[in-house]
């Protein structure tokens, strides 16, 4: 109807979790809506026990009830990736969301990053702007599984740059500490800081962005690095 603002939705929400793909130990989910609650859980316990910059990241049960309300809020615009073992416990996660007219992401709210004059930068509508986070790993349960952490998250990141690189010129943005803006950069992504750093979520942390075109190339070298 006219005069309601369009705020496209991912199809592929569901209130179970999708499979993906099978790793042995492991298989690859689309979390649904009923494993969400344990979802956000299992990342915020992954930062708790983070360090950053030789200092634990410092998180609070507050921060944790803004990750349950973002990440139900952000439930219908987003896929939510979760490695999960045989006794169904999530070791690894990653999740995109798609820029709604509905939704401020965090680099809009905390960071005042605005995503129309970005949009105009890439040539793009801001309904193709995906936002990326939850990225944790338990490294212990990962390798109880044979799988290294660095394996998992270059596994997680292919499967959430396949789900955005499927829209034309669709990019990422994000907000990232130091670890993780050199983590992405050791392994050929091209992630660029485009403002200042500020404390957010038990770290410090930039507002950072993928173009298209970067994740593309970043998926064919991994793809040839894999099957060589």
């Amino acid at each position: 109807m006219a005069g309601i603002p369009s705020s496209p939705k991912i199809q592929e929400c569901t209130l179970e979790r999708t499979f993906l793909k099978d790793y042995r130990a492991l298989n690859l989910y689309k979390i649904g809506w009923s494993e969400l609650s344990q979802y956000t859980r299992f990342v915020y316990d992954v930062y708790l026990n983070s360090v950053t910059d030789e200092q634990p990241w410092e998180l609070t049960p507050e921060d944790l009830a803004t990750m349950h309300h973002e990440d139900q809020t952000y439930f219908p615009h987003s896929v939510y990736f979760g490695f999960m073992n045989s006794r169904n416990e999530i070791v690894g996660t990653m999740k995109v969301t798609r820029k709604t007219d509905l939704v401020l992401l965090p680099a809009e709210v905390e960071y005042g990053v605005d995503v129309k004059q970005l949009s105009k930068e890439f040539n793009i509508s801001p309904h193709r702007i995906w936002h990326g986070g939850r990225l944790a790993v338990n490294k212990q349960k990962a390798k109880a599984a044979g799988f290294s952490s660095r394996n998992m998250f270059l596994e997680l990141l292919y499967h959430s740059f396949r789900q955005i690189t499927q829209h034309p010129g669709a990019i990422f943005l994000a907000e990232a500490d130091k670890r993780i803006y050199e983590l992405f950069r050791r392994v050929g992504v091209p992630m660029e800081k485009i403002g200042s750093g500020k404390h957010y979520m038990g770290s410090e942390a930039y507002p950072v962005v993928i173009s298209h075109e970067g994740m593309r190339n970043w998926i064919e070298y991994y793809l040839s690095d894999v099957l060589d």
